[in-house]
């Protein structure tokens, strides 16, 4: 009894969370119930996840209290011209220095997404070993796009403000560039929900990480906006709406905030890779931790198979490279003979 305890509220890190028989049957239970066994395991990854955050969470805390002095000073709760641009002045600052700071989440996040996407997936994962082991081997990558990711919110600002400011003084049509900077930037934030678990799952150059990105949110694009906007709305409603939404705002993100955020990522980019990329590679599992017909039949291959992977003992090898004959072989010529 206390075993299904704790597999309800632990799972079980080195070993799948469901047998052949009661494997989910679509993305939708497979979501859900290794949301509800990953819960804690959810929590734990974003704790940990945080070391990463903490120069933008310090950063971003100095930069409000600035800026909230700077708003103090307009006259009656408004902003006169001077206010106006000494805040300005103040958000420019506040981007620019965010953009090392969200390189340094950047490395975090390639651990962070190795582990979740694992559990997406109802695959084993050993959360300190795994989230180590994926940064040193994608550390360089996740520092790109972090940075791009610091980058596009500058660079996003500045034009916003450049083109509106001409807009407003030379001509309408200057807004036309200005939703252009705004567009790109949502586009490339939906890149940025596959392309941390892209590099930890797939042997690709960065450019390719982004090209293969861009492609599969442009096909799946109602539901890339779908997820971008529940991950970005609920934060934005609980600030600009609920009593004390701030401080409960940011209880949520140290507590478990980051690594919902990534779970629901990992799981659709999952969903992503088995109907775009894993079809395309040979030996590329597809539907992992799914019900599928095939997890019956044991009769497609001479060697036996587990329905699943077991991972209490070493994996069976599907095909067996043939060694080299070490004696001879009448059939074969001896080394050295023949052409």
């Amino acid at each position: 009894m206390a075993g299904l305890f704790n597999s309800f509220y632990y799972g079980k890190a080195g070993k799948a969370d469901f047998t052949v028989d009661n494997l989910p049957k679509n993305r939708r239970e497979l979501f859900f119930q290794t949301l509800r066994v990953r819960f804690t395991g959810i929590i734990s990854i974003n704790l940990l996840y945080i070391v990463f955050c903490l120069p933008a969470i310090l950063w971003t805390l100095i930069n409000v209290v600035a800026i909230s002095g700077a708003l103090s000073t307009g006259a009656e709760g408004t902003l006169d011209a001077a206010a106006f641009q000494n805040v300005s002045g103040l958000l420019t600052t506040y981007l620019l220095g965010m953009v090392p700071c969200l390189g340094i989440a950047g490395i975090g996040s390639t651990g962070e997404m190795y582990v979740l996407r694992n559990w997406a997936r109802d695959d084993h994962s050993f959360m300190f070993s795994d989230f180590k082991d994926a940064i040193k081997g994608n550390w360089k990558y996740g520092l790109l796009a972090g940075l791009i990711n610091g980058l596009s919110l500058f660079l996003c600002y500045i034009c916003y403000v450049f083109y509106g400011q001409m807009a407003s003084t030379n001509s309408v049509f200057f807004i036309i560039p200005q939703m252009f900077v705004v567009v790109c930037v949502v586009v490339w934030w939906m890149i940025n929900m596959l392309i941390f678990p892209m590099m930890v799952t797939y042997e690709m150059k960065f450019g390719q990480l982004v090209r293969n990105s861009a492609i599969m949110v442009i096909a799946r694009l109602p539901w890339s906006l779908l997820w971008l906007a529940v991950t970005a709305l609920v934060p934005f409603i609980l600030v600009m709406y609920i009593p004390y939404g701030i401080p409960i705002a940011c209880v949520l993100y140290l507590v478990i905030g980051f690594g919902l955020t990534g779970f629901l990522y990992a799981s659709y980019a999952n969903a992503c890779f088995d109907r775009f990329l894993n079809p395309r590679i040979e030996g590329a599992p597809v539907n992992k931790g799914i019900y599928t017909e095939t997890d019956d039949d044991d009769d497609d291959d001479d060697i036996p198979l587990p329905p699943r992977p077991d991972y209490s003992h070493p994996p069976v090898k599907r095909y067996d490279d043939p060694q080299p004959p070490t004696g001879g072989n009448a059939d074969e010529p001896p080394r050295g003979e023949g052409a």
